[in-house]
């Protein structure tokens, strides 16, 4: 399949997850929903017991603490507050690549539909950010709760590319760096086959990783990694720049695998400096079953 359905990408809707989007920001929105938030008003999780104060509500009084210091103690609760969940979806061109299966733009496109409906069902504010081939060069979805605005953004997913644009990385880190709340949720989803220093060095990757939670979902095909022997390829970069490998050569085909191999480093190391989490899904994946899968592995290391 070279692009997406859109049909396909709606009926993912339908799929029933038994994970929750992963979470270590305070919520700081203002608008109440699911969310624990850093504000401290009337919620349902108990955050603290402090002396009654002229103007406290009677119903809060803690009447167990009272009976034990002598003094009127209230419960404060930690409010709820909605939560702001930003998909940046890479459309460059070396996201029109698969041997296996499908495209990496078409899994990635899955990927932002499971995660944006699953998000919609907890009632978080969906918005996107989809960078590359799309008409602009970035196209920017303010994060709302509809199921007709998601929709909006999965129609983006499934056009055809009809101009040509490269958009880096860190390029789009910026856009949404200037535009998302503090303790919004941001799923990075790429290749990351056009990972530099740049990237490595930008500022609002570091800025975004302070106050919200970021994730990166890398999805790549098996000939990614290493390249069977097919002769004399030529490859092309999302800046245009061509090179060709002989791929009967076993020094050229190792060459390969080792760059992807620094790719894949840099990349772990990246996240692991910034405390960024980290999925990995390829081509051959059932999205639905393996991006679960990976997050309900992280919601047990956060227990």
């Amino acid at each position: 399949m070279l692009y997406p359905e859109f049909s396909d990408l709606v009926s993912l809707k339908d799929r029933k997850f038994t994970f929750r989007h992963p979470s270590s920001k305070s919520v700081k929105s203002a608008i109440s929903g699911n969310h624990l938030s850093s504000f401290r008003g009337q919620g349902i999780e108990l955050d603290t017991v402090r002396q009654y104060v002229a103007g406290d509500d009677i119903r809060n009084i803690d009447w167990r603490v009272t009976a034990r210091t002598g003094d009127p103690h209230v419960k404060v609760f930690k409010e709820e507050r909605e939560r702001q969940i930003v998909l940046c979806i890479d459309m460059n061109s070396t996201m029109r690549f698969g041997t296996r299966n499908t495209f990496k733009s078409v899994q990635a496109a899955r990927i932002a539909a499971l995660l944006g409906w699953e998000g919609i069902s907890e009632k978080d504010r969906i918005g996107a950010c989809i960078f590359g081939d799309v008409p602009g060069g970035v196209q920017f979805f303010s994060p709302k709760r509809s199921g007709k605005s998601f929709c909006s953004i999965l129609k983006v997913l499934t056009l055809p590319p009809l101009e040509q644009h490269y958009i880096p990385l860190e390029e789009s880190l910026k856009q949404i760096s200037r535009k998302v709340h503090a303790g919004s949720l941001i799923y990075l989803i790429s290749d990351f086959m056009d990972m530099n220093k740049d990237f490595e060095q930008d500022t609002s990757l570091a800025f975004l990783s302070k106050k919200c939670d970021v994730v990166f979902i890398s999805v790549n095909d098996p000939a990614d990694q290493i390249i069977p022997p097919l002769g004399i390829l030529g490859f092309q970069s999302n800046n245009a720049e061509k090179i060709y490998v002989d791929t009967e050569s076993f020094a050229a085909r190792k060459s390969y695998a080792d760059l992807w191999k620094k790719r894949e480093n840099q990349l772990h190391e990246i996240t692991s400096r910034l405390k960024i989490l980290l999925l990995e899904i390829t081509t051959e994946s059932d999205v639905s079953l393996d991006l679960t899968f990976e997050l309900k592995k992280i919601a047990k290391r956060k227990m």
